[in-house]
C-alpha cells in the first residue's frame, strides 16, 4: 500500500510540476531550477541537455538556475557562473519564474533521454550557450602552458564514493591500464589527471610512468572518500568552477581513460570526437545517456 501510495504521489508532482512549467512557458520561456543537493555538476549538466532538447524540439526559449536544497537562492544562480547565455539578457533572465525540480525524472514529458546522442548534445549547447569566459581563460591558460606541443593521456578517476554506482576500480588496476596505453599509443608524451580524491593524485604523480604527471591544484579535494558537493561547509561555487575547468581540460586531451563518472561523459560531450577508454560502467539500473553511447563506442573499438 505504501508503495502504491508513493508512486501516486511522484505521478501527481510530475503531471503538477509539468503543467506549471507549461503554463509558465506560454510567454515562451522554459525556466527551470534544478534544485537538489544529490547531483554533482555532472548530473546537473546531463539533466539540462534532455531539458534542451525538449525546449528546442517544444519550440521553448531554455532558462536555468542549479540551486541546493536549504538555501536562499533569489541571489544566487550557480548556472550563470559557469555558463553564458547567446541571446538572453540578464535581465530578462531575472524576471523570468523558475519552477524547482531534483531532476527529469519530476517532469511528466519522457524518453528525450533517448533521442539524444553526443552531436545533438554538442550543437543544442552552441546554439544556445558558451562557457564563462573567466572559466576559458583558465583553461584556455593551463592547456596553452602544459599541453602545447604534447599528445596529452587524459585521466578521471573517481574512487570510493562511487562503487555504489558502478564497480570499484583500484589505483593499481589504473595505472597497469594507463601502462598499457602509454606502450600502444607511443606519441601520448604527457599525462593530466583529475580526481576528487587526495589520494589518487598523489598516487598517480608518485607512479613511475615513463611521461610527466600534472594535474590542476583543485581547492577542494576529498581526503575521506566522501562526495565533495555533499558537504555543506564546502563553497559551491567553488566545486562547481574546480569540476567545469577539469571537465573542460580533459575535453583538450587527446585519449581520455576515465572511470564511470558523468562529469568526463560531459568532457566527451563538449569533444565528440575525443578518443575514449572507459574502465568501468554504471550498473544497469543506472546506466543512462550519455553513458551509454560512450560505453557503445567504447566497446566497438
Amino acid at each position: 500500500m505504501n508503495l502504491f501510495l508513493s508512486k501516486i504521489k511522484k505521478k501527481l508532482i510530475r503531471v503538477a510540476k509539468s503543467a506549471l512549467l507549461e503554463q509558465r512557458a506560454k510567454k515562451g520561456f522554459y525556466a527551470v531550477d534544478l534544485k537538489t543537493d544529490a547531483m554533482g555538476l555532472g548530473a546537473r549538466i546531463i539533466n539540462m541537455f534532455e531539458i534542451l532538447l525538449y525546449c528546442d524540439t517544444n519550440g521553448y526559449i531554455p532558462a536555468f538556475k542549479f540551486n541546493y536544497l536549504g538555501e536562499e537562492t533569489i541571489n544566487t544562480d550557480y548556472f550563470r557562473e559557469l555558463f553564458v547565455y547567446k541571446n538572453l539578457s540578464a535581465e530578462t533572465l531575472d524576471s523570468l519564474q523558475y519552477t524547482a525540480v531534483r531532476d527529469t525524472s519530476e517532469l511528466e514529458w519522457k524518453n528525450y533521454d533517448k533521442k539524444l546522442s553526443l552531436s545533438i548534445a554538442k550543437g543544442l549547447f552552441d546554439k544556445y550557450f558558451s562557457f564563462n569566459p573567466m572559466i576559458l581563460d583558465e583553461v584556455n591558460s593551463f592547456a596553452g602552458k602544459w599541453f602545447a606541443g604534447k599528445q596529452v593521456l587524459g585521466i578521471h578517476y573517481r574512487g570510493s564514493d562511487k562503487t555504489t554506482e558502478a564497480p570499484g576500480i583500484t589505483l593499481e588496476e589504473l595505472c597497469n591500464c594507463v601502462i598499457e596505453i602509454l606502450k600502444n599509443n607511443p606519441s601520448l608524451n604527457l599525462i593530466f589527471v583529475s580526481s576528487d580524491e587526495e589520494k589518487a593524485i598523489q598516487y598517480l604523480t608518485d607512479s613511475d610512468f615513463p611521461v610527466s604527471v600534472i594535474y590542476r591544484k583543485d581547492a577542494i579535494r576529498s581526503e575521506d572518500g566522501e562526495q565533495i558537493h555533499l558537504k555543506k561547509q564546502n563553497s559551491k561555487s567553488i566545486i562547481n568552477r574546480d569540476a567545469l575547468v577539469n571537465c573542460l581540460l580533459l575535453s583538450k586531451c587527446d585519449y581520455l581513460l576515465k572511470t564511470a563518472s558523468l562529469l568526463s561523459d560531459c568532457s566527451v560531450i563538449f569533444n565528440p570526437k575525443l578518443k575514449v577508454r572507459a574502465m568501468s560502467a554504471p550498473y544497469k539500473y543506472v546506466t543512462y545517456w550519455p553513458t551509454s553511447e560512450i560505453n557503445e563506442y567504447v566497446s566497438k573499438k
